[in-house]
């Protein structure tokens, strides 16, 4: 949950043309640290698919190509082979349910580009190598059409233009582009044409000031805004799709772009087809917080549920996290800065939204940008839907709910008032009391589930199964190991899975380690080593012979 603990105003600008001074809202908030990757990467590619989060490729320790990707279900992740290495590559999640990955970087170190292309199918978690781009490339991006087509456009240090894939071995090449781009954005359009809209730097990393837009199937034509604003430099490929704030089957095909003009100041494009428009905002988009600049490195995530869009940010000094929330629907739209202490890392990933409406990064860098040294951290901004600052916001009965909510508080008072009145001592209930007592019960009845039952002991456990048997909601589970432990419900179960090992380690020393895995509840054996060498400070052989 958000821990608004909290909140400073910070002086910015209305808007980009305005000289009048306004304030804008900054909110701390406090992320939850979800289980670490298999591996550390950076330049890996990131989405969810079937509610899984799922990483690919990208490189680790020592700037090296990984060929492996992962998949976080039941609290913990699982190691999958990749056909071929994608570092830096292009990820099309596809209407069909596969993905799409091709291209990156043919060597460590980021040395040239590969043209290799493969499908994953997330419903059998298997990979297969099938065909070649029409171009090799790095820093790609692409995009699945109206018609099914995938189109593709950006480069890295090599030639750029437009290719299609049309579900054959090859893509096919479709016309030179105006511009040679580094990771542009491409936008889809009403008339079933797609956008190749300019990054911040070309194929040789030198800045693009053109305001000239491409298409695939139609001409270019110039967009008068991106003479004086354009995109800002952004590290890591990401998914065009996700800055979508249209609607498919109305036809609205409408897209949010962040820009930044010559003086630093970034602002919001609303892209509607062909016509590029400052989004209006009730503030400035903010340069500066508590802790000095704030550096924006991210495209746009947007929750269309909530119709409200996410940019993450941090300062270069103390790395602060900053997500910049836009309340986009209104006019103008609404901007509030939550901000987090100090986190190392991931400055350089770019954040996915998952199918409860938080915000989660995996692996990257950290302030400095060194390609070498990757992380494997993880972490969960809470903005789920459940939220009361944000559900209250988007209801559209808001202020029938506030007037209820009102009278609630009114006949409360009246209801205090008419007890102290009458009675010499009223006990005073504290609300957080209240609810640390219920998460001490329920953590108590969770606590006995796993020790009578053992559910642990079962690899695929989640959180729901442990609600399920207990007749409560799993939101409920989480609150209680969080609240009352501080640690996260897969660390929670992980303890038990570890001390179960420790017990077979030393009355049953002849059992190979991958047995006690299994038998111990891990998935893997990967998982297994990792976990007890986490939670224990040795490996389980390391631990064996100590007893």
């Amino acid at each position: 949950m958000l821990i608004l603990s909290c909140l400073m105003m910070g002086k910015v600008v209305a808007s980009p043309a305005d000289s009048v001074t306004v304030e804008c809202p900054f909110i701390k908030m406090t992320p939850q640290r979800l289980p670490d990757l298999n591996v550390p990467r950076f330049a890996h590619r990131v989405c969810y698919l079937n509610g899984e989060l799922t990483v690919f490729g990208g490189h680790t320790s020592g700037f090296v190509l990984e060929q492996s990707a992962e998949y976080f279900k039941d609290g913990q992740w699982h190691m999958m082979q990749m056909v071929y290495n994608h570092d830096d590559g292009i990820c099309v999640p596809l209407r069909n349910g596969k993905v799409l990955l091709a291209g990156g970087y043919d060597k460590n170190l980021g040395i040239d580009q590969t043209f290799e292309a493969e499908l994953y199918d997330p419903a059998t978690h298997t990979f297969e190598g099938f065909g070649t781009l029409y171009h090799k490339r790095a820093h790609g991006v692409g995009i699945e059409a109206n018609n099914g087509k995938v189109y593709i456009s950006g480069n890295w240090y090599n030639v750029d233009g437009i290719e299609v894939y049309e579900g054959e071995m090859q893509f096919a090449h479709v016309k030179e582009t105006s511009e040679q781009r580094s990771l542009p954005y491409l936008f889809r359009t009403s008339d079933g044409d797609v956008m190749v809209v300019n990054g911040c730097v070309d194929n040789r990393d030198k800045p693009i000031y053109s305001s000239v837009v491409d298409r695939a199937k139609g001409s270019s034509f110039n967009v008068p805004l991106l003479e004086t604003w354009r995109p800002y430099l952004i590290h890591n490929c990401f998914l065009s799709e996700t800055c979508f704030i249209g609607d498919e089957k109305k036809g609205d095909y409408a897209y949010l772009l962040p820009l930044q003009n010559e003086e630093g100041q970034v602002a919001i494009a609303e892209v509607r087809d062909t016509v590029f428009t400052l989004l209006p905002t009730n503030v400035s988009v903010p340069m500066k917080g508590p802790f000095g600049e704030i550096q924006y490195h991210n495209p746009v995530v947007v929750d269309r549920e909530i119709q409200r869009g996410y940019i993450m940010a941090y300062d270069t000094v103390e790395c602060h996290r900053y997500i910049l929330a836009i309340d986009y629907a209104k006019r103008p739209a609404e901007l509030t800065m939550y901000y987090t202490d100090p986190m190392r890392g991931s400055e350089h990933c770019c954040p996915v939204l998952s199918p409860d409406g938080d915000l989660v990064i995996t692996g990257g860098v950290g302030v400095g940008f060194t390609n070498f040294s990757p992380i494997s951290e993880v972490w969960l901004f809470p903005f789920g839907k459940d939220k009361p600052h944000i559900s209250v916001a988007q209801n559209r009965w808001w202020w029938l709910g506030a007037l209820v909510l009102v009278a609630l508080l009114v006949g409360l008072l009246l209801i205090r008032y008419y007890r102290r009145k009458h009675s010499s001592v009223v006990p005073e209930v504290v609300t957080s009391e209240i609810d640390m007592a219920k998460n001490e019960e329920l953590l108590a009845r969770v606590q006995t589930l796993m020790q009578n039952d053992k559910p642990y002991l079962e690899s695929e456990l989640n959180m729901s199964d442990i609600a399920d048997r207990l007749g409560v909601h799993r939101n409920e589970v989480s609150a209680c190991v969080n609240s009352c432990l501080g640690i996260s419900f897969s660390q929670f179960v992980n303890e038990y899975r570890v001390e179960y090992a420790k017990r077979l380690l030393t009355n049953k020393p002849e059992m190979k380690m991958t047995q006690i895995a299994m038998e111990s509840g891990f998935s893997s054996d990967t998982s297994f080593f990792r976990t007890f060498k986490s939670l224990v400070g040795m490996t389980p052989k390391e631990w064996q012979i100590t007893k």
